[in-house]
């Protein structure tokens, strides 16, 4: 069935990458936001791979990479490494939720389905309406 909308695949990646990388640079923001609780808490998911040093510094720094990332992501400059620095984000996030005993279909599902999107996002690359072609 061909039409208007259904040969469209780049448009499509167009509209889920705009989607994906708003919301993840919105949750970025939030993170600043919400002051060095938050942040203390983003960065002590580092922790997982044996950084520990700083936990307030290395939230604000994966707040901000939230905030820089999305925003490639939506406009499809570095995609396929702001995907990549997600989906590696992601699998940490879900690994920590699994060690502190959290509810593995609530909990850790979430965070591993959007590192599976984020490294087929890796794969499947940012289509053509994206600022760098």
């Amino acid at each position: 069935m061909s039409g208007l909308f259904f040969d469209r695949k780049d448009f499509g990646k167009l509209f889920i990458r705009l989607v994906f990388g708003i919301a993840l640079a919105v949750k970025g923001v939030a993170f600043l936001v919400k002051g060095p609780s938050s942040l203390t808490l983003l960065g002590s998911i580092l922790g997982i791979i044996g950084v520990t040093f700083f936990p307030l510094y290395l939230g604000w720094a994966v707040a901000v990479c939230h905030v820089v990332c999305g925003i490639m992501i939506a406009i499809g400059v570095f995609f396929k490494t702001s995907t990549f620095l997600f989906g590696t984000f992601f699998l940490l996030e879900a690994i920590l939720e699994y060690q502190t005993g959290s509810d593995p279909i609530k909990e850790v599902a979430y965070p591993v389905m959007l590192a599976a999107v984020m490294y087929g996002f890796v794969f499947i690359g940012s289509g053509t309406y994206s600022i760098h072609k």
